[in-house]
């Protein structure tokens, strides 16, 4: 029977380990320990958050070295992906190498891989683990197979000066996307990762072509939606881009987070403000009021200091051109024009 742990300190973190010294650690339970010091790593104390950095590798050299290893290949992926949230790559690659020995053909495995080892200068093991990924028939691939490939052929694309290379790079991205969607049709990514390629190679008729018909094949393709609002946005198609972003949130309205809300309620906002603008006639209180709204819902959920920096301006221009106050109860907003 499988007991729960509950880890409320480093102490105990610590007692458990010693415990546990000669028996095997479940890759499950270490993950649970391993909760506390990824959250004492964002400590603004430094000693605090070094010390659990210290204390987290020990975890990790102890679990990937023990003579028994206990768990499953999801057990591994999930406790990789926790650790690579903080940018602790180099562990990420030492917990997936050590899950690669006992699972080698593991999807997910191989394709976190390609992830993370970009990111910490592991491109060799990348080589030989991309190799290994490619023999795997392709209808044995979940989304992350073909994503993360994709990424990893990106980062090598854009570090090569071969055009022969680059050639050969494009093509293999390409009919990797054309395989996810024929084996994944109603998964959003596959349209996403197209898109992706194509506006790597700087072609954005394609990019929206890919991007209009996920809009056209799919009921819910909030990420499309808002790429091809941004796309709109910026080439000034405000009418068509408010429509998509409207979408985009009702498509987001789904039990796991897909798109960032909070900067689709800031891409809303402007472009009511540019419409409004566009329009060349005074800013109803109606209309400065909604957008003064769609801010501060941005404002609760969007915290990036260029998105902000943005809203304040806007804000204020907006105040300055309607006359209309902000209203009390748009609490962040009103604080940020302080």
């Amino acid at each position: 029977m499988e007991h729960e742990v509950i880890i409320a300190s480093t102490d105990e973190n610590s007692a458990v380990l010693e415990e546990a010294e000669a028996i095997c650690l479940p890759i499950k339970t270490a993950n649970t320990i391993a909760q506390t010091y990824l959250e004492n790593i964002s400590s603004d104390d430094l000693y605090e958050a070094e010390a659990a950095l210290k204390d987290l590798g020990a975890l990790v050299q102890r679990v990937i070295h023990q003579a028994v290893k206990s768990g499953d290949a999801d057990d591994w992926h999930n406790f990789a992906v926790d650790i690579a949230r903080k940018d602790l790559y180099d562990f990420a690659c030492d917990l997936l190498e050590c899950g690669l020995s006992i699972y080698p053909k593991n999807i997910d495995l191989l394709a976190d891989y390609l992830q993370y080892g970009t990111s910490c200068g592991r491109i060799e093991n990348c080589r030989s683990f991309y190799k290994v990924l490619s023999k795997i028939p392709k209808i044995r691939w979940g989304w992350r197979g073909y994503s993360f490939s994709v990424s990893y052929l990106t980062y090598l694309w854009e570090r090569s000066d071969s055009e022969k290379e680059l050639e050969k790079l494009q093509e293999e991205m390409l009919g990797l996307a054309a395989a996810f969607r024929k084996n994944l049709p109603f998964d959003e990514e596959s349209y996403r990762c197209e898109a992706d390629i194509y506006k790597l190679l700087h072609k954005k008729k394609e990019e929206e072509e890919v991007l209009r018909l996920a809009l056209s094949n799919l009921k819910i393709a909030p990420k499309c939606a808002l790429r091809l609002s941004d796309l709109l946005f910026d080439r000034g198609d405000y009418e068509e881009a408010l429509t998509l972003i409207q979408r985009g949130l009702r498509d987001a309205m789904q039990t796991q987070r897909s798109v960032n809300e909070g900067y689709l309620y800031y891409l809303m906002g402007l472009t009511k403000m540019a419409l409004a603008q566009q329009a060349e006639a005074p800013i109803s209180e109606e209309t400065a009021c909604d957008i003064y709204a769609d801010f501060d819902i941005s404002l609760r959920q969007e915290h990036r200091a260029a998105y902000v920096s943005t809203m304040k301006a806007k804000t204020i221009v907006l105040v300055n051109k309607s006359g209309v106050p902000i209203p009390e109860k748009y609490e962040e907003l009103n604080y940020l024009v302080q």
